[in-house]
């Protein structure tokens, strides 16, 4: 594998795409690849070059960035990527938010193929990677993640390490759990201060001036107000972190009753208005409560 050669990144969804750009706009040569043609093309719109499959990805890429949707997703392609390779061994960028038992087992895959990982979930929306305010938290080890510095300083100014691999995958399901308990929760006031007669956007005004203050006002408060729901995560990718986190609560015998009653209403909101909706569609299935009862008899 030459010095000059493209970075590599799996996964062009909404988070894959941003970091794209980030990369192509600060003149990185980029080869991506996505099992959606559409996704593909509009890369090569943008002047990255697309890959024929994984393993023809990994033996063209000096480093290789995986952003799908899941870590089951991750481990299928991982054998790809060792394939592909070869005896040039790219370091691997893992975006995606693994459940502690998947990334766990994929750094001991890394190891045993002779692969650096640098485990980097981003807590952030695709909007928010794209302009540059999203945080990745990385976990690794320092020589690893000194080797692809200058490759994280474009996809995330923002990042804070937080220990070994594993680390950041638990720091992002926690984050993740408050995050998405202040979401319902301005969800659930702005459909109360609905019912009570107010002015939609008067209260959310006065709302982020008050001990109420939640950053998701400024990123969902009006979508949920004007009915926005163009992605920026999508509302099913919500849900799987939602479940990953109950997972491991159970598995540590910890009960999460917010959170539990949080993802009962992610799965209404994907019944009423469909699994490709934002995050913030969450507000729909307390507004509809009605209609969410007979959806999901």
């Amino acid at each position: 594998m030459h010095s000059h050669a493209p970075v590599g990144i799996i996964g062009l969804g909404l988070i894959g795409t941003a970091l794209s750009e980030r990369l192509i706009d600060s003149g990185v040569p980029l080869i991506g690849f996505d099992l959606e043609i559409s996704r593909c093309e509009k890369l090569r719109a943008r002047g990255g070059v697309i890959a024929n499959s994984v393993r023809d990805l990994a033996g063209r890429s000096r480093t290789i960035i995986i952003a799908v949707y899941s870590g089951k997703q991750v481990e299928a392609l991982f054998g790809e990527v060792e394939d592909g390779a070869g005896s040039a061994r790219p370091v691997v960028v893992c975006t995606t938010t693994c459940g502690p038992d998947e990334i766990g087992q994929l750094a001991r895959r890394a190891t045993s193929a002779g692969i650096a990982l640098v485990e980097a979930p981003i807590s952030g929306t695709s909007a928010a990677v794209r302009d540059g305010t999203a945080t990745a938290l990385v976990a690794g080890e320092a020589a690893s993640i000194e080797s692809v510095n200058t490759l994280l300083n474009i996809l995330c100014p923002r990042r804070v390490r937080v220990g070994a691999i594993g680390d950041a995958s638990h720091t992002k399901l926690a984050i993740n759990l408050i995050l998405q308990n202040n979401r319902a929760a301005l969800a659930e006031g702005i459909a109360f201060a609905e019912a009570l007669g107010l002015d939609g956007h008067a209260f959310l005004a006065a709302a982020r001036e008050s001990a109420a203050y939640s950053h998701a006002m400024e990123t969902k408060g009006e979508k949920m107000l004007t009915r926005d729901f163009r992605p920026q995560p999508h509302i099913s990718q919500t849900l799987k972190d939602a479940e990953l986190i109950l997972s491991e609560a159970r598995r540590q015998n910890l009960h999460l009753p917010m959170t539990a009653i949080q993802a009962e209403l992610l799965r209404a909101a994907i019944a009423l208005e469909g699994p490709d909706s934002d995050s913030a569609a969450v507000i729909e299935a307390i507004r509809r409560r009605p209609a969410v009862t007979e959806v999901l008899k």
